[in-house]
Parts: structure tokens; sequence; C-alpha cells
């Protein structure tokens, strides 16, 4: 009987969007480290908005002195990697104003901080962010939006051991 079934504690994690615009493949990143997945496979996500949001229920394991990457670790032990903007390590943290710190549980959908992505536009930096999950060899992706439009809290992909 599957209704008594127990929750498997593998069971997958939804990656879920963390900005409101267009999603795209990492193969379409203008950066080889994402698009050749040489940090991991994720999706990525061209803004319409600077408001930053959640993509998991987890823990914030690192945020870049230059507040440009985060770094989460999931209950499963997944760890995923945004990396807001393309050469935005070169803004010293300008732009970027984040809610949140290292060792904070956060939740999917909960607002982390706003970038000013007019800011980073004028600095000559791409805004396109990618998330991707870094130990490929210990877990599965299930793609589910990878392409067009997408809101906030809208799943991306799952992953699972």
């Amino acid at each position: 009987m599957l209704f008594f079934k127990k929750k498997k504690k593998d069971s997958a994690v939804e990656i879920k969007a963390f900005f409101e615009g267009n999603a795209l493949p990492l193969e379409k990143v203008n950066d080889p480290m994402f698009s050749d997945k040489v940090m991991g496979d994720g999706v990525a996500i061209d803004p319409v908005n600077g408001n930053l949001y959640a993509p998991v229920d987890g823990k914030v394991a690192s945020i870049f002195d230059t507040k440009h990457a985060i770094g989460f670790v999931l209950d499963n032990g997944a760890e995923l990697l945004m990396h807001i903007g393309m050469d935005t390590v070169e803004l010293n943290g300008e732009g970027f104003d984040l809610d949140i710190s290292v060792g904070d549980e956060v939740h999917a959908g909960e607002l982390m901080g706003t970038i000013d992505l007019d800011f980073v536009k004028s600095q000559g930096k791409e805004i396109v962010t990618p998330i991707v999950l870094t130990a490929m060899d210990e877990y599965k992706i299930e793609f589910v939006k990878t392409e067009g439009p997408v809101n906030v809290g809208d799943v991306l992909f799952k992953i699972c051991k």
C-alpha cells in the first residue's frame, strides 16, 4: 500500500526559479565555465528585475566577499552554486544587496536581497545567472524547465541521489 509508504530521505529536491525572467540552458551562457558545465550542470535565468529569491530549502553555505556567488547545501547533502551575472566579481559587491548570511536557513521563494541590474549592466556585465549542482557524480538532475519565461517558484529542475 503506497498510502502508508514513508517519505524516503533521498526523494527528489526541487530547484526553483530565484528570479523572474527567462530560463535558458547552460549551453547558452556566455561563459565557458558554465556553458561547458565545468562548474556543474543546471539552468540559468536572465532576470527582468533584481529581486533575488531562495531557489531551495537549505542552508547558505558560502557567500563570496563580492556577493556575486552564493553556495547552498540541501538537506540531501547536494551543493548548489548560484553565480549572479558574468564577470560580476569585478564589481566588488557594488550593486548587490543581500539580506542573508552564511549559515542561514532559507526557504524556496524567500526574498534574499536585491541586485541593481541596471547598475550591473551599466558596468558592461551580463546579468544572466546560472545555478548549478556542483557534485555531479553523486546526484542526478531531472530538468523541468530550461527555456522560456519563469516566475519565482517555478521548478527549474529536480535533483536526487
